[in-house]
């Protein structure tokens, strides 16, 4: 078992949040994904990945609030996080990024200014392809800053990551091969420089680039970027935005790759799943994704 090609701090998965998560994971499937098998959270979410070859996304929503507080450090408890998200609104409540060691990259980032709220170490109980049961064992570095809207991360340590990086829940239907792009929107240009900030602690100056109503950063597994809500309607504007809320950053897009669209476009039909064209691909409507687009790309950009 080869374990994934990602790198420090790359994209490891979005946490695509939803109300109805039975549902949400009907129309991945109709989408041409393929699920893993669904399991729980000891502090009350409910999960399902769609596994790629460095990367993945993880469905998942509140399935029961009674066990919020389980392995909570300190304030900070994932369960209570994610049901005052949904409160809110559904989409993309936070990005988990790569490691391969949590205790010195969480070093790193906090030395690099980053706020923190310490680490939770955690078993998820999960059923492998063969039907037996196993569990996942993960470290989580939080890095959450309420000022930066819904941009906020963790760093995600798989000690078992031959439990996830399953061959079998990598075959998609739709050839799927990773996600290379997340897109928030950012209010204004103060919160644009604070995200850009950001990800220069993160990265490095030299991986990001500032420009007039954006901002890009190349996390070595994919792309982050910012726009300015002008910029963002007009690169969705087949499907239009994620509801929101309220005015503060928040995920909008995740853009993946996919080498085949016209045979996207052929399952899609036959499934019923809205979707337009934009100059980079193909866009599923928000509504239907979970209240992020999912922007499908033939090419690395």
């Amino acid at each position: 078992m080869i374990p994934p090609g990602n790198t420090r701090f790359g994209i490891d998965h979005p946490l695509v949040t939803v109300h109805d998560h039975p549902r949400r994971l009907s129309h991945y499937q109709r989408m041409g994904f393929t699920p893993s098998p669904v399991s729980y959270h000891p502090w009350g979410t409910v999960t399902s990945l769609m596994m790629f070859g460095n990367n993945f996304i993880e469905l998942i929503g509140v399935d029961d609030a009674r066990k919020f507080g389980t392995n909570a450090q300190g304030d900070f408890c994932f369960g209570r996080f994610l049901g005052r998200f949904l409160a809110r609104e559904e989409g993309v409540s936070l990005v988990a990024l790569h490691s391969k060691d949590a205790r010195a990259d969480h070093s790193r980032l906090t030395q690099a200014g980053l706020e923190t709220q310490g680490f939770i170490d955690f078993r998820r109980s999960m059923t492998k392809p063969d039907g037996t049961p196993d569990e996942a064992v993960v470290s989580l570095g939080l890095f959450v800053d309420d000022r930066l809207g819904d941009a906020s991360n963790f760093i995600c340590h798989q000690h078992r990551p031959e439990l996830i990086w399953v061959p079998d829940w990598q075959q998609h239907p739709n050839g799927v091969t990773g996600v290379v792009g997340v897109t928030y929107v950012t209010p204004d240009p103060e919160a644009l420089r604070q995200l850009a900030t950001r990800w220069q602690r993160i990265y490095g100056a030299r991986h990001v680039d500032l420009y007039q109503g954006g901002a890009m950063a190349d996390t070595g597994c994919g792309h982050f970027r910012a726009l300015s809500p002008q910029r963002a309607e007009a690169r969705f504007a087949a499907v239009g935005l994620p509801m929101a809320q309220a005015t503060r950053t928040h995920a909008v897009a995740l853009t993946l790759h996919a080498p085949d669209l016209a045979h996207i476009e052929a399952l899609w039909r036959e499934n019923g799943v809205p979707y337009g064209y934009n100059e980079h691909g193909l866009v599923v409507e928000p509504e239907f994704a979970g209240n992020v687009v999912l922007e499908f790309v033939n090419h690395h950009h």
